[in-house]
């Protein structure tokens, strides 16, 4: 499919460079439009129906903006680009509230423009195949109706999975496919291979034997037992519904599963050869719940983060050691800090065990707390070495690395042994004496990270510390390799890279937050230091 694209522009030149050298074709894309105000650009819009729309802000008669929330308002589903001066940058803030796709700063970087088109054709490929596919699932259910009854454990397979997606108008499907069942419980049941096991080529067909197998094993366990079970896939892990015909005490019901799961377990391991982790919902009455189920179950999952020993975990209402250290949280943190200055590398991984368990309480099962928590610990650790040797590269990883590093963990015995490691480390090169930077340069380093948000700059340094400008900068360059600048580049660039993975810190207020009162010029810096957008960055921080 050709997408439509229609390009606006109150000046022939750049609207012709537009349209002239961009590689429509090659982005699946035909300029159908052109118009130089926005009066004709809506005729045009309400003529054609573009796809994607590319349009300068300021224009005689409508601007870009009116064009686009007629967009917004007329093709939800298309995508519209703006391209703006600095001087328009407050328009294009507004811009984000209208659902502009994105924009492009002047002077316009056609490859940039290209780029950013051929994301906006990505995304209008997968909504149209996601309208495909839910053309697809409705015509399957219609279909699947017509089938023999011996396809109904797959179509109950099928519902469980689309009920906890929370598909629409699943009560009629619920209904005919008559599953009988007085209460039920979820179970996700996640596998991994023993260790020393060989890996294979194609390990998702692999995995997805493995999964049929268990499925099977599980079946033929249930057969003995006073329940049945409906088996799903979801993200990677097995589900099953643990349906029982009578309404029994939850007492009973979490000794029956208990023996079930044991039993389950021990046989993937031996005919197997995986070890398996259960979570189990509370106990449930309508398969309309099964979002919430799923939900709960998922939670508990997640738990076995912090309960690596246990290989069954059932709900725990429990509050103990909840509010161990809930108020004393940046008090450890505080202190940690001090000890990274004042005691050995010893000491200080001694202590770490009572702090992580400090950490494990606080967080009360959230893992984004724990791994937030813990990557302040690892900022912490690299903010310590940088103040004492004034070098970033010599970490041995990048800021990014190490987090990323933090968000891949699976266990807090995983996060003990790495912060040991790393901490270890750390400690050994500043004790074994790596470079330190003379007194003046450390304290500028720390004036730069103290005054983040504010405007800063060689000459006000200078004077601050009573040095001439120019004496300062060669100081700066001989030690550290970079100018004055570039130290503040990089100090307020790090800095926005922890607040953007904050959810709660929007990408147009981040730049604000570090001392870049122009959204562009902040867009511009970042790109150049990171290689990619504040907005791609928060995003990808979010995936991870």
């Amino acid at each position: 499919m050709t997408y439509k694209v229609v390009v606006i522009d109150d000046k022939p030149l750049i609207r012709q460079a537009i349209v002239q050298m961009i590689a429509w074709e090659k982005l699946n894309c035909a300029v159908v439009g052109q118009a130089e105000d926005g009066i004709e650009g809506k005729r045009l819009i309400m003529e054609l129906q573009p796809d994607i729309l590319v349009t300068d802000i300021k224009m005689p008669g409508l601007s870009g903006l009116d064009l686009a929330e007629q967009m917004s308002a007329d093709f939800p589903m298309a995508k519209t680009i703006l391209v703006t001066g600095y001087q328009d940058f407050e328009y294009a803030k507004r811009a984000v509230r209208l659902g502009v796709y994105d924009f492009i700063v002047k002077p316009i970087n056609h490859e940039e423009l290209s780029r950013v088109i051929g994301s906006a054709v990505s995304e209008l490929d997968n909504k149209r195949k996601e309208r495909e596919n839910t053309v697809k699932i409705t015509s399957a259910f219609v279909e699947l109706e017509k089938q023999h009854t011996s396809s109904i454990p797959s179509l109950r397979s099928k519902l469980i999975g689309d009920l906890i997606a929370g598909t629409d108008n699943m009560q009629e499907q619920v209904k005919n496919l008559e599953i009988p069942f007085s209460r039920y419980v979820l179970q996700i049941v996640r596998t991994k291979e023993k260790p020393g096991q060989s890996g294979a080529t194609n390990a998702a067909k692999l995995k997805q034997q493995m999964q049929l197998r268990l499925s099977e094993q599980a079946h033929q366990l249930t057969a003995k037992r006073d329940f049945y079970l409906i088996e799903s896939l979801r993200n990677n892990d097995l589900l099953f519904v643990c349906l029982f015909p009578k309404a029994l005490p939850q007492r009973e019901i979490r000794m029956k599963l208990q023996s079930f799961c044991s039993e389950f377990i021990d046989e993937a391991s031996v005919r197997n050869q995986v070890s398996c982790c259960f979570a189990v919902s509370s106990v449930y009455k309508s398969l309309l719940e099964l979002p919430e189920a799923f939900h709960e179950a998922s939670l508990i999952m997640d738990s076995s983060f912090f309960r690596t020993e246990e290989s069954v975990l059932f709900p725990d209402h429990s509050q103990q050691e909840k509010e161990l250290g809930k108020f004393s949280i940046i008090q450890d943190l505080e202190q940690f800090n001090q000890m990274l200055e004042n005691k050995s590398s010893e000491d200080v991984i001694t202590h770490l065990e009572r702090f992580l368990k400090q950490i494990t309480a606080y967080s009360e099962g959230n893992i984004l707390v724990v791994k937030g928590l813990l990557s302040e610990v690892c900022l912490a650790v690299a903010r310590y070495y940088f103040r004492v040797t004034g070098d970033e590269f010599g970490l041995g990883k990048s800021v990014d690395q190490i987090l990323g590093d933090v968000y891949r963990l699976t266990s807090m015995r995983e996060a003990s042994s790495y912060l040991t490691s790393f901490i270890g480390n750390i400690k050994k090169k500043l004790e074994g004496g790596e470079k330190v930077y003379c007194l003046v340069v450390k304290k500028v380093i720390d004036h730069i990270n103290s005054h983040i948000a504010d405007t800063i700059n060689l000459t006000s340094t200078a004077d601050h510390f009573g040095l001439s400008p120019s004496y300062l900068s060669r100081l700066l360059r001989t030690e550290t390799g970079i100018n004055f600048v570039d130290l503040v580049s990089k100090a307020r660039i790090e800095t926005a890279k922890r607040l953007l993975m904050d959810p709660k810190n929007k990408v147009n207020e981040v730049g604000e937050m570090v001392g870049y009162k122009e959204y562009a010029y902040f867009y511009q810096v970042f790109k150049r230091l990171e290689g990619l957008s504040p907005k791609e960055y928060k995003n990808r921080s979010k995936e991870n």
